[in-house]
């Protein structure tokens, strides 16, 4: 009854094209990672370890979610195991303490690669930690966009969910939010908005911990502008085969109309709390990120 309970689970978000049903690792089951046994965990570790391990880490809201549906495309002919969904596992205390086994439950054990994307993962240091961990050898991949446009797009986003996340995220206008968040004084959190933006701790942080050739850095802006063309530059990093095909896949999860937008006077003010981080990240990328035209003034 548990395997039942926790396969249905797992199955709504799939594997991409890759699989139909749940398969796990030879000699592990989902009631492992529940269970947590050395023997399952050492066998999870093992497979994990023998894979190609994609990760797509950020930033929420940069168009991770787009890049997911171009790698889902010829999941299916690539032998990657792409779930439709973000898995937290690195995130989230709950997930984590189910271990490997329980992460590994979610991919199709015949693949070749692994992919996951949960933008998450990029923003809280603690999955920085425990990536390096448990998939040492991962290929992680950022999409960073406009830190002001990415605020306001979270914030729509929120906001779109009702009045739950409208009540957990205090107040409706954004400045007014921006402004609580840079009063509380706590670790970062998945309901941050202002902080996830400031990219240059983000991402110095994650080439503390992996080498610079196994971390990947597009830009948004260029992603939406020749996603075909960035999408391919992912695939190359990822170790995936080329197309043998062209095609186009439609964005996902763009809002046409947001319910709040920026004033003159609060896109100043977010310019003015990201202006010294966005001048550090071009430095650290070599890149004057001509697409921000908000930072167009600060230079290298």
């Amino acid at each position: 009854a548990q395997d039942a309970q926790i396969q249905r689970r797992a199955v709504p978000c799939g594997s991409g094209s890759m699989v139909k049903t749940l398969s796990c690792p030879p000699g592990t089951s989902a009631s492992a990672s529940s269970n947590n046994g050395e023997r399952a965990k050492e066998k999870a570790r093992e497979w994990l370890r023998t894979r190609k391990v994609c990760i797509v880490a950020g930033t929420m809201k940069g168009g991770t979610c787009t890049l997911r549906r171009w790698l889902q495309r010829t999941a299916w002919g690539d032998w990657l195991s792409l779930p439709r969904c973000e898995l937290h596992f690195f995130d989230s205390d709950e997930e984590w303490s189910l271990g490997p086994a329980r992460y590994a439950s979610w991919f199709d054990w015949r693949c070749s690669f692994i992919g996951d994307v949960t933008p998450s993962y990029m923003y809280l240091p603690v999955a920085t930690d425990r990536l390096r961990a448990l998939v040492p050898h991962a290929r992680i991949c950022l999409l960073l966009r406009n830190p002001i446009d990415r605020a306001l797009s979270q914030h729509n986003h929120d906001l779109a969910k009702g009045e739950v996340r409208r009540a957990e995220i205090a107040d409706v206008q954004l400045r007014r939010r921006v402004e609580l968040e840079l009063q509380r004084q706590r670790p970062p959190d998945r309901l941050d908005l202002l902080r996830r933006g400031f990219y240059s701790e983000q991402l110095a942080r994650l080439w503390a911990k992996f080498p610079r050739e196994q971390v990947l850095v597009l830009i948004s802006e260029r992603f939406r502008e020749k996603p075909g063309e960035q999408a391919s530059q992912v695939r190359k990093f990822f170790g995936l085969p080329p197309w043998r095909e062209e095609f186009s896949v439609p964005d996902a999860h763009v809002r046409e109309n947001y319910e709040i937008t920026l004033s003159a006077e609060d896109r100043a003010l977010l310019r003015e709390l990201y202006e010294a981080d966005v001048a550090r990240l071009k430095e650290m990328l070599g890149d004057q990120l001509h697409e921000w035209k908000d930072f167009a003034d600060v230079v290298l």
